[in-house]
Formats: structure tokens, C-alpha cells, sequence
């Protein structure tokens, strides 16, 4: 398997992909200093409850 890429907290905020969330409640929830865009997708959909197919 292949290794995932990881990306800061504040590249990940700061993304296109995360547009249109407010940047304080991603800094929020966003806690460790790096993420995979699936990691990353996990925790902003479990805290908005967003289910997956809606993305």
C-alpha cells in the first residue's frame, strides 16, 4: 500500500477543498499538525455530520 501524502493543518484550512468552512472551526477541529486528505475529510465530516456521499 502505498504511503498517503500528509499535510499541514494550515495548508489544509487554508485549501480550496475546504472552502466552504468557516477557517476557525477547522483550526478547531483540525488538532493535530498533519493529515491525509482522508484523515482530514473524516474529522471535518464526523464534526459537521456530513454524510459521506455529500461531499
Amino acid at each position: 500500500m502505498a504511503k498517503q501524502q500528509k499535510y499541514t493543518r494550515e495548508s489544509l484550512i487554508a485549501s480550496k477543498r475546504y472552502a466552504e468552512y468557516q477557517r476557525d472551526f477547522l483550526a478547531a477541529i483540525l488538532a493535530k499538525p498533519e493529515y491525509t486528505l482522508r484523515e482530514a475529510d473524516r474529522v471535518v465530516r464526523e464534526f459537521f455530520k456530513k454524510p459521506k456521499g455529500e461531499d
